[in-house]
Formats: C-alpha cells, sequence, structure tokens
C-alpha cells in the first residue's frame, strides 16, 4: 500500500503518516488505531513488548564520567556509579570536589540523598544550609535546585542518589 492509500483509507494527510512513520511526531492512540484499522491491523501491531532488566550491575571499571554544566554554566564531571534499571527512579553519582569548588545545581523533579564519604560539604536548598562532615546524609527535594560548596581544606567525595520519575539521561 502506498503513503497516499493509507492516508485515504484513515483521513489523514500523507505528510502526517510520513513524519509518524520517520519517527519525527508522535501519533495520539485514535491516529494509531485508523492507522492499524487502515493497513488491516489491531492497535498492538504498533507496540513491541519489551523485556526490561530487574537487576543492572556495573562493575568498578564499567563506571563511567557524565559531564555536564551547573546552572551557573560551570562544569561538573560526575562518576556515574549506577546508572539506573530502564525505566526506574534511581541513580547513583559520585562527586569529588576541591576546596572551595562550588556548583549550583540545576533545579530537578526528583529527591536527591547526598553523602559525605570524606571531606566537609555545605549544601543550601529550600531556604536552608547544611554543613556535612564525613559520614553525614542530607536528603532534599531538589524542584528548585540547590548549592553545594567544599568548605574544607581538602578534597572531598560525597555520593548522590537521585530518584526521579525520569532517569537523567548519560
Amino acid at each position: 500500500m502506498t503513503l497516499k492509500e493509507v492516508a485515504n483509507r484513515c483521513g489523514m494527510s500523507a505528510t502526517h503518516i510520513s513524519e509518524v512513520e520517520r519517527g519525527k511526531t508522535s501519533p495520539t492512540i485514535g491516529a494509531l488505531q485508523r492507522i492499524a484499522e487502515a493497513l488491516g491491523e489491531k492497535t498492538s501491531y504498533f507496540l513491541r513488548e519489551e523485556t526490561l532488566p530487574q537487576v543492572v550491575l556495573t562493575r568498578k571499571n564499567d563506571r563511567f564520567t557524565f559531564f555536564a554544566t551547573d546552572r551557573s554554566g560551570n562544569p561538573i564531571a560526575d562518576e556515574v556509579v549506577s546508572p539506573g534499571i530502564p525505566r526506574g527512579s534511581l541513580q547513583l553519582f559520585a562527586r569529588t570536589m576541591q576546596p572551595g569548588e562550588r556548583s549550583d545545581g540545576r533545579p530537578l523533579v526528583a529527591e536527591g540523598v547526598f553523602i559525605c564519604l570524606s571531606g566537609m560539604i555545605r549544601i543550601a536548598a529550600a531556604g536552608e544550609s547544611h554543613v556535612l562532615r564525613e559520614g553525614d546524609t542530607l536528603q532534599l527535594r531538589m524542584d528548585d535546585g540547590y548549592t553545594a560548596e567544599n568548605i574544607g581544606d581538602e578534597p572531598n567525595e560525597v555520593m548522590v542518589v537521585y530518584a526521579a520519575p525520569h532517569r537523567i539521561p548519560l
């Protein structure tokens, strides 16, 4: 069947169907139903079931560095300790900050848990400021962003667990 024939059968433009076919636009459920009907198929024809992993193992040697910028444009280099399970909600990152280094975290629809593994860090969020020392943790909503600063004389190491509806794209 040609694109034009499918378009005529389902009452949609050939251009729109072409864009759907090429992944340039996402069809509504109703549009998918009409296209499937025009092709003589069930709507489920377009949906493929995918078995997602229940467990993700990341070996130490398989970790990688994720480079980004904070909301002030400063570079950030986080080690991805666990990239998360596909369609899951948790990810784990490690960051080392030098004395005096500061980062202005972007707002995220997420919760974060900061775990100070060594050194000292001040984290400010939601109008509050907290100093974490080795072994301390801080959990916070990240909707408005946060500021993290190494206020010690030595480099610090911090683990950050993100829990969000969508994983941070790496």
